[in-house]
C-alpha cells in the first residue's frame, strides 16, 4: 500500500514539473545527430557492459556520447567505478519521491542532446524523471513507462532482453530518413 501511495505521489510531482517544462523537438538519426545521451538501469555487470559497448559503437560513428546509469545499490559497485565514461547514481542519491539529486544528473537533464536513448526495460521512477525532464530534442526508448516521454517508442515484448532493445534502437535510428535535419558543425 505504501508503494502505491508513493508511486502516485511520484507521478503527481513529475506531472507538476512537466507542466512548466518545454523543450525543442526535432527528429535525428545516427547520421544527423552529433550529441547522444544514454540512460539505463545498471542492475548488474552484464547490463553495464552491454551499454558501455553500445556507447563505444556510437562513438565509433563520431558521436559525442554521455552515459548516466541508476543502480538500486546503496553504493556504486566496484566494477561500475572503473569506467570513467559512465556516471552512476544510487538509491541514496534520490529523495523520498524518487527525484535524483546529484548535480551531474541535473546537468545531464539540462544539456541539449540531439538524441536521448533510454534503455530502460522496466519502470524505474528515477530514470523516468530524468528521461521526462531531459532537454534532449529527440527521445528514444522502450514503452517502459505509463506516460512515456519518448518521441520514438521501440515496443518490445516484456520478456525481451537489453540486447534486443539495443539492436532495435540501432535499427530504427538507422532507418529514419531525416533529409530535412540541419547538420551542426
Amino acid at each position: 500500500m505504501f508503494n502505491n501511495t508513493r508511486l502516485k505521489i511520484e507521478h503527481r510531482k513529475l506531472r507538476k514539473q512537466l507542466a512548466t517544462f518545454s523543450r525543442e523537438k526535432k527528429v535525428y538519426n545516427l547520421t544527423t545527430a552529433r550529441r547522444v545521451a544514454i540512460l539505463f538501469y545498471a542492475e548488474n555487470e552484464k547490463v553495464f557492459q552491454q551499454v558501455t559497448d553500445f556507447g563505444k559503437f556510437l562513438e565509433n560513428l563520431n558521436l559525442r556520447v554521455e552515459i548516466v546509469a541508476y543502480t538500486p545499490e546503496k553504493e556504486i559497485p566496484t566494477p561500475f567505478q572503473n569506467n570513467s565514461k559512465v556516471k552512476v547514481f544510487t538509491c541514496k542519491d534520490i529523495n523520498w519521491i524518487g527525484k535524483p539529486l546529484p548535480d551531474f544528473v541535473n546537468a545531464f537533464m539540462a544539456k541539449d542532446f540531439d538524441i536521448l536513448i533510454d534503455l530502460s526495460t522496466q519502470e524505474i521512477f528515477p530514470l523516468q524523471w530524468v528521461a521526462s525532464l531531459s532537454k534532449a530534442k529527440f527521445k528514444v526508448g522502450n514503452l517502459a513507462y505509463s506516460n512515456t516521454p519518448n518521441d520514438l517508442i521501440i515496443n518490445i515484448k516484456p520478456d525481451s532482453d537489453l540486447t534486443y532493445l539495443i539492436t532495435q534502437t540501432k535499427h530504427y535510428l538507422n532507418l529514419i530518413n531525416n533529409r530535412f535535419a540541419e547538420t551542426e558543425g
